[in-house]
């Protein structure tokens, strides 16, 4: 009877499984959307994903950078440029890029990960331009200041208390990948990074990392939605271009 019971119901499963199946590789078969990638003459890969469902854009800018890159007393160097870098350029006061985009009816972001640093915004698609233009100057022309990254310090350490410091779960995280990898490794240091590290980065280390790092031949450019390959093509040519590549060093990761 057993056996019985288990085959009867090995066959109904088996009759609402394959449904189910077929209906997520129909589902994925659909969402698999052609793109196209081409690359910048400074190094910029650009990658296009058009789609013509609603008429809005994002632009995802994501530097090929994050925490693993960091050196042992200086955790927490990339999120902490990360937040930098909407404090303004020569062109664009402190918080106008972030007030700008939700003007314009939009809204942006960023975050940053071991092996990565993105930005990223959606908008109406007639106003792609704009936030490539703004992009690709925070590019090459951020400006860090004392007067802003003193109260933005205590922001990250606020971000570092809240997230990690008041949650054992993080904590436990951080101190299994110290043992796991290593406090000294790359991958056992913390995102946010530790808080007598942060305490101390400075004007100049973080200018350092931006010129090291924040380069067109190290990023990765992404714009899905309302645009087609030779608009984008263009604006990318237009306002991208134009930036230098610089040199990077090749990246230190353990085997």
């Amino acid at each position: 009877m057993i056996g019985r019971r288990a085959a009867v119901g090995g066959l109904v499963a088996g009759a609402l499984v394959a449904p189910c199946r077929s209906a997520l590789a129909s589902l994925l078969k659909v969402q698999r959307r052609p793109s196209e990638t081409f690359t910048l003459p400074n190094g910029l890969q650009v990658v296009v994903l058009p789609s013509r469902r609603a008429p809005i854009v994002t632009q995802v800018l994501v530097y090929k950078v994050g925490s693993a890159d960091e050196t042992f007393g200086q955790t927490g160097i990339a999120h902490f440029l990360e937040h930098m870098m909407f404090k303004g350029t020569g062109t664009l006061a402190p918080t106008e890029f972030s007030r700008t985009v939700a003007r314009n009816g939009g809204r942006d972001n960023a975050f940053t990960d071991f092996d990565m640093t993105g930005y990223h915004q959606t908008i109406a698609a007639d106003r792609l331009e704009l936030v490539m233009r703004m992009e690709a100057d925070r590019m090459l022309n951020l400006r860090i200041l004392e007067k802003e990254l003193t109260p933005e310090r205590q922001v990250v350490l606020e971000e570092r208390r809240m997230r990690v410091d008041n949650v054992p779960a993080e904590l436990l995280d951080e101190a299994v990948r110290e043992q796991l990898f290593g406090r000294h490794k790359p991958y056992a240091m913390p995102t946010v990074g530790y808080l007598e590290d942060v305490q101390k980065l400075t004007v100049h280390d973080l200018s350092a990392f931006y010129r090291r790092f924040y380069a067109p031949n190290n990023a990765v450019l992404i714009i899905a939605g309302d645009a087609s390959v030779e608009t984008v093509r263009k604006l990318a040519e237009k306002h991208y271009a134009p930036v230098p590549r610089r040199k990077v060093e090749p990246r230190d990761r353990p085997a």
